[in-house]
């Protein structure tokens, strides 16, 4: 049994942010994490000689305190690169490249990761306790300490800690909570089950010869079943042709459990025509369960006691959705934690 100060579970963004801040006001902290590495949607996969971000695609900066936070990453070694001020915007998937209404950007530079979004998990993880590959199956308060019981590679172990932080998905973190039968406080219980998420189906597809999407490499679709379309080479990311597609919310909802062939055939079938003479050498499909928030709270950081003891919960589906979402609300999770 472990004794620390903080156990975060789940080692996104968020809880990457949360426990470097937590760390520097001279808290114990360690995160546990499913993947088997830290990042959650900082999700980069590899094919052949190809590089894949399959999650989050791209980040914003529109505040001054994420501006801030973004230089501290640089400083630490992350290589943030800009790669637009927009993207191509189009109608439908199914309309191909005659469906495109514009290619001028909004003016907000879009930042990318070189070698991929994972990279940048991996700077942020440097120095810290993170233990993956550990899957936590409960919560709960007793005699005056939280324990979150996980089973990993080390079996199954049972963390000891004066305050957790939440920052996996919310459903998820409210399951883990009922299996301890844990009873949160009813404003907060409220507020967090009212919280939900799209999912996303994503095709990952390597090419033979450079794509001929739209100027930057990016198409954002207003309706249809796809939501997203790069070119993982020309964000700077892969050395090899290779394009992400994200699917949209209902699509994915409604094709969720279907085998990755039928998934992967229909999808291809509306990517085929936006790659002009290119041909896909191979594809796979990922899964996102919990996506994209859908109606994000209005909190950066829902705090809240059981028994005396503080529980705060964090990530993309608080204050705003998105990288830079996840981010702020991470540093807000530290702060209510540290004012205790």
């Amino acid at each position: 049994m472990a004794d620390i100060d903080v156990v975060i579970v789940g080692a996104g963004l968020a809880g990457l942010v949360a426990a470097r801040e937590l760390t520097a006001a001279g808290a114990r902290v360690r995160l546990l994490d499913k993947g088997v590495g830290p990042g959650g949607r900082l999700a980069t996969h590899r094919i052949d000689d190809a590089t894949l971000d399959h999650g989050a695609q791209f980040f914003t900066v529109r505040s001054d305190e994420f501006d801030d936070l973004v230089e501290h990453w640089r400083a630490d070694g992350a290589s943030v690169e800009r790669w637009s001020t927009g993207f191509a915007q189009a109608t439908d998937v199914r309309a191909g490249p005659p469906g495109v209404t514009s290619t001028a950007g909004d003016g907000h530079p879009r930042y990318v990761v070189t070698g991929g979004m994972e990279t940048l998990a991996k700077t942020l993880a440097r120095g810290l306790d993170v233990v993956v590959d550990t899957c936590v199956t409960a919560i709960w308060a007793r005699d005056g300490r939280w324990r979150v019981a996980a089973t990993g590679v080390q079996g199954m172990r049972t963390y000891d800690a004066a305050a957790v932080l939440c920052t996996a998905p919310v459903p998820q973190a409210l399951a883990l909570l009922d299996r301890g039968a844990t009873v949160l406080p009813p404003d907060a219980e409220a507020s967090l089950r009212a919280l939900a998420y799209d999912p996303c189906l994503a095709l990952l597809a390597v090419v033979d010869r450079d794509p001929e999407l739209p100027t930057p490499g990016g198409v954002q679709f207003a309706e249809g079943p796809v939501r997203w379309l790069a070119d993982n080479a020309r964000k700077g990311v892969s050395a090899v042709p290779a394009v992400t597609l994200h699917a949209a919310g209902d699509w994915s909802a409604t094709w969720y459990e279907a085998a990755d062939r039928v998934v992967g055939v229909t999808l291809y079938a509306w990517l085929a025509p936006w790659l002009g003479p290119a041909s896909v050498r191979t594809w796979q499909v990922k899964r996102w369960r919990y996506s994209q928030p859908r109606n994000p709270a209005d909190e950066h950081v829902v705090r809240t006691d059981v028994d005396e003891l503080p529980i705060a919960f964090a990530g993309d589906a608080f204050g705003h959705a998105r990288v830079e979402g996840a981010a702020r609300s991470g540093l807000a999770a530290a702060a209510a934690l540290v004012r205790g």
